[in-house]
């Protein structure tokens, strides 16, 4: 990679990293807050999604890790929901699914269809890690919960227990996993797009 390039990365994750920060902290950005008392809608798997495609696997792990020390700290400081009170302080469940969401949205785009590279595979592919990389953050925040939490299920879900906790989890976020891949699959080739035209090898 020439100099060129790596200034262009360096650019790209400084500005990406600082849209995370923005995202965590300004109300109605990162989190959208549709229900009182219902976890928010998060918008910051866009951007991390975006640096994996863009940055590949480094940058993408680095902006997940970013999003999830972020997630650890509103827990502790400034949690708006029960759930996200509960569940993100552990801080597996906090970090591990949004590094990972980095991780697939860059090899999805960079290892599936390699030969592919016209403009229309670079969307379809682009569609798929938004939509994907949004799924692998609630399915494995659901996963980690299950694992860690089956014994107190009732704290997480009323009603909920050790059997059922998981499907629980997945009918009380299917609104939040729905809207999130949505919006991964409709927005990460918009943006997507329009940061690989200016990148520099």
């Amino acid at each position: 990679m020439t100099q060129r390039g790596k200034a262009y990365n360096i650019a790209i994750i400084g500005i990406l990293g600082a849209l995370i920060i923005l995202q965590a902290y300004i109300p109605m950005l990162g989190y959208v807050q549709i229900f009182p008392a219902w976890p928010a809608i998060s918008t910051i798997h866009l951007t991390v999604i975006i640096g994996g495609i863009v940055l590949g696997y480094g940058g993408g792990a680095s902006l997940g890790l970013l999003w999830g020390l972020t997630s650890l700290i509103r827990a502790y400081t400034s949690a708006t929901d029960p759930v996200t009170l509960l569940l993100f302080r552990n801080p597996i469940i906090a970090i591990v699914p949004r590094v990972m969401v980095g991780l697939v949205a860059a090899f999805i785009f960079h290892k599936l269809f390699k030969k592919k590279q016209t403009p229309l595979a670079q969307t379809v592919k682009m569609v798929f890690a938004g939509v994907v990389g949004a799924l692998t953050n609630t399915l494995l925040v659901i996963g980690f919960t299950w694992l860690m939490f089956a014994s107190k299920a009732a704290q997480i879900v009323p009603g909920a227990d050790a059997t059922n906790l998981g499907w629980l989890l997945m009918t009380t976020l299917a609104i939040n996993a729905v809207a999130e891949a949505l919006l991964g699959g409709i927005v990460t080739p918009i943006l997507g797009h329009a940061l690989l035209r200016f990148r520099r090898k």
